[in-house]
């Protein structure tokens, strides 16, 4: 089980979670290792940014508000504002997190 699917699971009530990126080792096609911020790539599409802004939006809930399968989590990467601080609670974190997913369904279709 994975560190964010223990969290969730220590942590019962909640639905939602915000955290900084780790490290994490990266292959590349070619075999050469790395270590990057976790979901580099992700925020290296989104721009030019200070990479103290970057976070982790974390969820056990889908598009739909229906729990993932046990031990299933979603990981969506954010930038915050400028010096903006996230209170990580399920009351902040969910709204911010559904009109992400609603803007990205709005894309697809």
């Amino acid at each position: 089980m994975d560190e964010d699917a223990q969290w969730f699971s220590d942590h019962l009530d909640r639905k939602a979670r915000i955290r900084q990126p780790a490290m994490q080792r990266h292959v590349d096609k070619q075999r050469s290792v790395r270590f990057l911020a976790e979901c580099e790539l992700e925020f290296r599409s989104l721009g030019p940014h200070d990479k103290t802004r970057r976070r982790i939006l974390l969820t056990r809930i889908d598009f739909h508000g229906e729990p993932l399968p046990e031990g299933k989590v979603i990981k969506i990467p954010f930038l915050t504002f400028g010096d903006e601080s996230i209170e990580d609670t399920d009351e902040v974190l969910l709204p911010i997190i559904r009109d992400l997913m609603l803007e990205a369904a709005r894309r697809q279709a």
